[in-house]
């Protein structure tokens, strides 16, 4: 089926990539703080899921804006560039967050379905790409232009929203499932 879809680069795709990956807020004259705006890093991203959350750091308002001159937006594909590597993360939130150590931001053009795009990025046949597409021998970490020659393959809109909106289906009663495992353990 899947011979049939169209293909193209990720970048083809793309309206927009946040990669602040190098910035720190010594560098932009401040410092972490005890609340404020979350800073999400590739240690927190694991496919599907915010991990590790007593790790993350916070700035404050005026780090923010220093900072996040594009801002992450609901339906945005959070990516680990390294150290994990390739992890994917949708985010379906209007919480305004940073972008900290090792990760990108893709926003998809809209004439695609950005959940899809995403669920297509957790595919083996993606992973496989960006590993072979990956550098480095201590740490394996993928580039920015690597990551934007990444094909991806897809039906036609209306195809692709049918699909997302299945599986998004399942990763809801996955959640729900969890939530009830956890009171249960409790």
């Amino acid at each position: 089926m899947t011979s049939e879809w169209n293909h193209f680069a990720l970048g083809e795709i793309t309206e927009l990539v946040i990669d602040y990956r190098g910035k720190t807020p010594k560098k932009l004259g401040g410092d972490w703080c005890k609340q404020g705006y979350r800073a999400l890093s590739a240690k927190n991203i694991k496919t599907g899921r915010i991990v590790q959350a007593e790790t993350i750091r916070y700035i404050d308002e005026s780090l923010y804006r220093k900072w996040m001159k594009d801002e992450v937006q609901r339906g945005d594909i959070l990516i680990t560039s390294e150290a994990p590597f390739g992890q994917i993360f949708f985010w379906d939130s209007d919480e305004k967050i940073v972008l900290s150590q090792r990760l990108f931001c893709v926003r998809i053009k809209p004439e695609y379905d950005a959940r899809f795009i995403y669920y297509y990025m957790t595919t083996p046949e993606f992973q496989s790409e960006l590993d072979g597409r990956a550098t480095g021998t201590t740490v394996i970490g993928l580039r920015q232009p690597e990551l934007m020659k990444c094909i991806i393959r897809c039906p036609e809109i209306q195809e692709q929203k049918v699909i997302a909106a299945i599986l998004s289906s399942i990763d809801a009663k996955i959640i729900a499932n969890e939530k009830v495992n956890d009171n249960l353990a409790a």
